[in-house]
């Protein structure tokens, strides 16, 4: 019923204004947070009933579309032209304007007293000793250490042990070069110590130690020791055992056998055999001293270089490390 009522008192009002404002004012009404303010509605309404008929005429002569329901900003300026004379003033500084600008900087020695900025060198915190436009001299050099080879170590080692190598390479570089290759029968001249006119394992690099192995024992590892060294296996062409002197003499052709890469000369991975089993024999020639075939904890301690890698090769971790074992691991840190 109220409803109803403030509807009728909506319809009363001019019509330009009831298409602008009555369904916000009917909202207002409807909405349930102003229901116990329907009685200063009911009020607000007739009052605007009043003044919409006494007080605002344009709404009872103008037609409702023509009502504006705001205006736009740019409806409250004037209308208004550019003169010809301003368009072209306007035309010529913006011409002299752009022009001083390419001036300015097509030459940038030129600076005014008005430039922001140090306009010469002058001494203080910051100063100016060279053109921004020139590129500095490096004065920091940089240097990177060489990558070293982890087997680098090995190698030295190996060398040092299988004394025709050592012979051999005369300038300690870990590669027998093609000069070291043709000098090869008088460096291996010189190891022949007892005069005999040949070389046994024992000269080429053999040694037992103090400890007494069983002769069976002893010659087997003589053997093997000129077997399993590509190098000494290659001079010892009848694989008695010894390099005789007719071998010591063609030992320069018998080397070159050696040259895989046909480089000329003979790098470490060409003169050792298969790595791992080298590089373990070499480490149990070094440590193993009381030659029982086994690195205890006492002997790995000598070697700050290999204590690591013997220690890791002990999968059963009963304190001591074997052959087999130090072969393993070595086997696995190369495929890695």
């Amino acid at each position: 019923m109220r409803r109803s009522l403030y509807i009728a008192l909506l319809r009363l009002h001019p019509a330009p204004f009831r298409r602008h404002y009555a369904s916000e004012m009917l909202a207002i009404f409807d909405d349930p947070a102003s229901r116990e303010y329907s009685r200063a509605l009911f009020t607000d309404a007739i009052v605007s009933l009043l003044r919409q008929w006494a007080m605002r005429p344009e709404f009872r002569t103008a037609p409702a579309d023509t009502v504006p329901v705001f205006a736009p900003m740019f409806a409250s300026l004037d209308d208004y032209r550019l003169g010809r004379d301003t368009v072209l003033f306007g035309g010529i500084l913006s011409v002299a304007l752009l022009c001083g600008l390419l001036v300015a900087i097509g030459r940038p020695g030129i600076a005014s007293q008005w430039s922001i900025g140090a306009h010469r060198p002058a001494t203080g915190a910051l100063k100016v000793t060279r053109s921004s436009m020139e590129g500095p001299e490096p004065d920091t050099r940089v240097t990177f250490a060489e990558r070293q080879d982890p087997w680098q170590a090995i190698a030295s080692l190996y060398f040092g042990q299988i004394t025709v190598l050592k012979a051999l390479d005369a300038d300690r570089d870990l590669t027998i070069s093609a000069p070291e290759i043709a000098n090869a029968p008088a460096a291996l001249w010189q190891l022949d110590k007892n005069r005999d006119g040949k070389l046994s394992p024992e000269e080429c690099g053999f040694y037992t130690g103090p400890s007494s192995l069983s002769p069976k024992l002893t010659d087997r590892m003589r053997r093997d020791l000129m077997r399993f060294n590509p190098v000494l296996a290659v001079l010892d062409s009848d694989h008695n055992g010894e390099i005789s002197a007719a071998e010591i003499r063609n030992s320069s052709q018998s080397l070159k056998m050696l040259d895989i890469n046909g480089d000329g000369s003979l790098s470490p991975p060409e003169v050792m055999p298969n790595q791992a089993a080298a590089w373990a024999a070499t480490i149990f020639r070094t440590l193993d001293t009381n030659h029982d075939g086994q690195i205890s904890a006492a002997e790995r301690a000598r070697s700050a270089s290999f204590g690591e890698i013997i220690m890791s090769a002990d999968r059963n971790h009963d304190g001591f490390t074997t052959m087999s074992e130090l072969t393993g691991e070595l086997l696995l840190r190369k495929n890695d």
